[in-house]
């Protein structure tokens, strides 16, 4: 299982004179210049380019160098990328047949999803700690090549993105998702921290109090169902609702894991996180379709960006902290 950070993107226009393009002689759009982003990842899957993604880094000495990423667009399709990020790391090892360290080059990476199409124009970060410490530098050096690559400067607009946070109930997203029967909530897990009980609230005294009885700093609590007769997530129920709205509004953070759409791990004003399972990534990557519901063929990847997509009561977003640490963020 993957998990994705949501973030949107948009073109917005700096320039106040109407500006053409040099190519076609049309008038810049939004609309014009997403596909231009669009065709520039289709061109550069076809050719096998990787992205040049890059960045400028201090050493300990003080000294800057650029810092390259060999970046692969694993596959194109329909609008939507698949990419990795990989992350030019070194790291100490100890040789079997020596007695001191010798460091070697180390090349993490994590998986991008760009979804370039018109009602859609979403890119999602994978959550990998040994990577990249936060999904957002990841999203800093997309936005970076895509501001370079089209020249967005020049041609008078700017590449903005917003990352989507989970607010209030979770309501909204597990009737989505579960409209008609189109998926069920499997499992709900509650992470549970040693923080100091709310004494007002019995619940969350008596989760502190387990964790306290049993001697853990902090735990996992998951209630999970195979049956499709019985709902974990029953917001006719009041008790239920009323227990899992104290449980946000005490800032618990929850997982919620759903037959076929993944997971989405939720929190008070927490990010948006979506699960997938690794198949369905492998599946894109290799051409493997299915049928959609329509009756033609698709792929499952296609189908889960869908059931992301859709906006409610339960999103908010907020402008990403794109500046990197350690001497990233500055430009070459």
């Amino acid at each position: 299982m993957a998990n994705f950070v949501f973030y949107k993107y948009r073109f917005e226009k700096t320039d106040e004179r109407t500006l053409f393009d040099q190519e076609t002689g049309e008038e810049l759009t939004e609309s014009s210049i997403n596909e231009k982003f669009a065709a520039d990842l289709a061109s550069k899957a076809e050719k096998r380019n990787s992205l040049n993604l890059y960045d400028i880094k201090a050493d300990k000495q003080g000294v800057t160098a650029p810092e390259s990423y060999a970046n692969d667009i694993r596959r194109y399709d329909s609008g939507i990328a698949l990419l990795d990020v990989r992350n030019n790391k070194h790291k100490n090892v100890m040789p079997i047949d020596k007695m001191q360290a010798e460091q070697i080059g180390h090349y993490p990476y994590c998986l991008v999803i760009i979804d370039t199409r018109p009602d859609c124009r979403a890119i999602l970060v994978q959550q990998k700690a040994d990577a990249f410490k936060s999904p957002d530098a990841v999203m800093g050096l997309i936005a970076d090549y895509c501001t370079r690559e089209l020249g967005l400067a020049m041609l008078g607009w700017k590449f903005v993105t917003e990352k989507r946070l989970c607010l209030g109930s979770i309501w909204d997203i597990v009737k989505t998702r579960t409209t008609q029967g189109q998926d069920r909530v499997r499992s709900l897990s509650i992470v549970l921290t040693g923080k100091k009980p709310n004494e007002n609230n019995e619940v969350d005294k008596a989760l502190q109090m387990v964790l306290e009885k049993l001697a853990a700093p902090e735990g996992e609590l998951k209630l999970t169902s195979d049956d499709a007769a019985k709902k974990i997530l029953d917001d006719t129920k009041e008790d239920v609702r009323n227990t899992v709205d104290m449980l946000i509004e005490n800032k618990y953070s929850m997982k919620i894991s759903f037959d076929k759409s993944g997971s989405v791990e939720y929190g008070k004003e927490a990010a948006a996180v979506y699960g997938i399972a690794d198949t369905v990534c492998e599946e894109f990557e290799n051409g493997t379709m299915v049928m959609m519901d329509d009756g033609s063929s698709g792929f499952n990847i296609k189908i889960w960006l869908d059931t992301l997509m859709p906006e409610d009561g339960a999103h908010t977003y907020v402008e990403p902290e794109l500046k990197k640490k350690n001497g990233r963020g500055k430009k070459k």
